[in-house]
């Protein structure tokens, strides 16, 4: 992710960590207002938590994308509000493959001076799609495992230093710097950093037939 360990708490999953960067933010900004804005095509671990968000009286703007799957910056700017809070993008579909503009958003959020905090879930891009955490400029970036051929249950989230006094998921023993207490699954961790080490080793090859395998689908 080309960022200091210090910033990468594990989880137990994508869905853990998208929904702790996603609660995290909004508590962050909980002066600030209860707009949020996501797209009509998240993942089902963003879109069920900002349902029920909806019950706790936020206002979720949904950006809905064009034939070709496409969602635009302008589309994040016309729905920009001084009361938003979080912006919540995918960096890549995990249906159509399709790439979202998560950098440009970011640039846009920095223009605008906007206090609304920026997660993406990039659970299908990690490794798949070249990236660092600066690249994007994300605020909070969740990935997992299994995506990339590691074993199951076990993720990560990315939490920037714009986010103060990150709020924990789990209060307990005090492990991963006191923000998700509980006994560390060492082994599934262990077995993330070499399925990453693997990945990277053998990354070009892996992009190249990837690309292969669209270019035939294209045809």
């Amino acid at each position: 992710l080309g960022c200091k360990s210090s910033r990468l708490f594990f989880t137990s999953c994508g869905t853990e960590s998208d929904n702790w960067a996603i609660r995290m933010a909004l508590h962050q900004n909980r002066r600030v207002g209860k707009h949020i804005i996501t797209t009509a095509v998240e993942h089902n671990a963003v879109m069920e938590l900002m349902k029920a968000l909806e019950q706790d009286g936020y206002e979720v703007t949904y950006l809905k994308p064009d034939r070709f799957g496409a969602i635009t910056t302008k589309q994040v700017a016309d729905a920009l509000r001084e009361d938003t809070v979080l912006v919540s993008m995918m960096l890549v579909n995990n249906e159509i493959g399709m790439l979202y503009p998560v950098s440009e958003v970011a640039a846009l959020l920095r223009i605008k001076q906007s206090p609304s905090l920026l997660h993406t879930d990039a659970v299908q891009a990690f490794l798949k799609v070249p990236f660092t955490a600066k690249d994007i400029g994300a605020d909070l970036i969740s990935i997992s495992a299994h995506k990339v051929g590691g074993p199951k249950g076990i993720g990560a989230l990315y939490i920037s230093d714009k986010i103060k006094n990150p709020q924990p998921v789990f209060y307990g023993g005090g492990q991963e710097s006191g923000l998700r207490a509980g006994t560390e699954p060492v082994a599934q961790i262990v077995g993330f950093a070499k399925a990453v080490e693997y990945r990277k080793e053998n990354l070009d090859s892996i992009l190249s037939h990837t690309g292969s395998i669209r270019n035939y689908a294209l045809d």
